[in-house]
């Protein structure tokens, strides 16, 4: 028994050493007939569209872009910190208790609506008194009047009572200022925040009621350095953003500039505008503030087709010649840079066309095959003709 299994198991060994083999000459036959040219083509068509390892008749293969027109600004950033456009703190002007409050936290006020009501028994009282006696004073008056007008009463006489009625008069307005000092009304429409008293609650001048807040613009106050005055003046336009709303920018303009410059910090006070139709921005908000300024027209190229080197900027230009089109590299003078685009002050013309990709591959005066950009399904697969 135990020879059988000896012998049975020497036989499986074999079989599969036998196995073994047949599967490699398999895989060398096939890698003859055309494993090989799969990779070569693999080899080819992948990357080095794009990227530049080579094209079939010759040259690199890249992508490139057209200098045109842009329009650049100076831009200048700075934190800033949102204010309403209008914002009080509601407190009463004389120590009582609250009759009354006409509002809740979150409301939309009108202008001179009634909004708190302060205790005002006694001066009411008060008041009715010397409306009655401003009453008694104007028949009075209108009496001796009459009398002076017929002759029976002399002219010191009407100056005496017209000076009685008039005394009167004030002492009614005077007590009708007090009353009116114990009704708090909205200065200007807006948006009552949260509400910090109660009915009966005992209230001094400074203690605070409520506040009310017109948010439909927003004032940005921001600090720039002395060194940047220049660029900061009315009706320059600027981007603000908030971490609020991190997809979002609120444009707006500059309104004033402080007339100071901080002995301190060396930096002037600026303010813009920015529209809050929605309501979006909320006092107190922490903003980052983008100001445009010197917008100008200049010729831009993307910044991805900009070699940057120790002796200045360059670009690789595409130069026809021959009935070919050649990679030439041109030194450039760059300025400002946003949004991707680098503004070219010098050494290329408007139509000219930059290789934006596969400058890795690209050599000066090698011969370069344009390829259609990525995204474009229906021309990806295929170059441009040469010249």
């Amino acid at each position: 028994m135990l020879g059988f299994f000896r012998r049975y198991s020497f036989a499986a060994v074999v079989a599969a050493a036998l196995g073994l083999m047949a599967l490699v000459v398999a895989g060398k036959a096939l890698l003859s007939s055309g494993g090989g040219e799969g990779a070569a083509k693999a080899a080819t068509s992948g990357p080095g569209r794009a990227g530049g390892l080579g094209a079939p008749g010759g040259g690199a293969i890249v992508l490139a872009a057209t200098a045109t027109m842009h329009v650049f600004t100076d831009g200048l950033q700075a934190l800033g910190t949102a204010q309403a456009r209008e914002s009080i703190v509601l407190t009463p002007k004389v120590a009582d208790t609250i009759r009354s409050i006409r509002f809740d936290s979150g409301d939309r006020v009108r202008r001179g609506q009634v909004l708190v009501e302060m205790s005002s028994v006694e001066q009411a009282a008060d008041l009715a008194e010397v409306r009655a006696a401003h009453q008694a004073a104007q028949d009075e008056l209108r009496r001796y009047q009459e009398l002076y007008d017929r002759g029976f009463a002399s002219q010191a006489r009407l100056d005496t009572v017209r000076a009685a009625a008039e005394a009167a008069e004030a002492r009614l307005n005077a007590g009708g200022s007090r009353i009116a000092d114990r009704t708090i009304r909205a200065p200007f429409a807006g948006i009552v925040g949260l509400r910090t008293a109660s009915p009966g609650q005992y209230m001094r001048p400074g203690d605070q009621i409520g506040t009310l807040d017109d948010v439909s613009e927003i004032k940005l106050d921001f600090d720039v350095p002395e060194t940047q005055i220049a660029r900061v003046r009315a009706g320059v336009e600027i981007t603000a953003r908030t971490a609020a709303y991190p997809d979002r920018a609120f444009s707006g303009r500059i309104s004033n500039v402080d007339s100071r410059v901080d002995p301190t910090t060396r930096t002037v006070r600026v303010r813009a505008i920015l529209p809050n139709e929605d309501e979006a921005l909320r006092p107190g908000m922490l903003l980052t503030v983008d100001v445009r300024s010197n917008p100008r027209e200049a010729l831009a190229v993307p910044e991805i087709a900009i070699l940057d080197r120790a002796d200045g900027a360059y670009v690789y230009r595409i130069a026809a010649a021959e009935g070919a089109q050649l990679a030439e590299l041109v030194r450039i003078q760059t300025g400002a840079r946003a949004g991707g685009m680098a503004e070219v002050l010098d050494g290329l013309n408007p139509g000219d066309r930059v290789v934006t990709e596969g400058l890795q591959s690209v050599r000066p005066g090698q011969p370069v095959q344009i390829a259609a950009p990525a995204g474009d399904a229906a021309q990806a697969p295929q170059l441009r003709p040469r010249g």
